[in-house]
């Protein structure tokens, strides 16, 4: 698995812990994360963690920073779908995915985002859950017209 699958996979976790535990603030949980899965990402420069580490921050803060934006484009690519409608795992994935297609300056590709987003829905949602997530990103990418610059 490589690093930016892992920044994205526990990125997931952490916002799905922000999202269980709204008391938390994205810094608390990524303090909690790290302490809990005794990580010192933060803390090693050399061992490739802190690549890792920096992604996951850059992900949580486009999120954070975007968010109202993000679920609007959500809403609006989910017709008929409110935000908190959408289940937990599934909701969390589109909020970093559409985090990463608004930030048209960060060099990722619109198929490696939308690939990654569905690799994870399989791995940590339901059934049907890649599918959704396709589905929705595949909407957004439409709206905000990414598609054709960032293949």
């Amino acid at each position: 698995m490589g690093l930016r699958r892992r920044s994205r996979e526990k990125t997931l976790q952490i916002l799905y812990s922000v999202e269980f535990n709204k008391t938390l603030s994205f810094k608390e949980a990524v303090d909690i994360y790290y302490e809990y899965f005794n990580l010192s990402g933060k803390n090693c420069p050399d061992n490739g963690e802190n690549e890792e580490f920096n992604f996951i921050q850059y992900l949580l803060g486009e999120v954070e920073k975007n968010l109202s934006e993000i679920e609007a484009l959500i809403e609006d690519a989910a017709i008929n779908w409110r935000i908190e409608r959408i289940a937990l795992i599934e909701r969390n994935i589109l909020r970093m995915s559409v985090a990463e297609l608004i930030d048209k300056d960060n060099g990722v590709p619109f198929k490696a985002t939308i690939n990654e987003a569905i690799d994870i829905a399989k791995k940590f949602g339901s059934r049907d859950s890649s599918s959704f997530v396709n589905g929705i990103i595949n909407k957004v990418a439409d709206i905000i017209d990414v598609k054709n610059t960032k293949l």
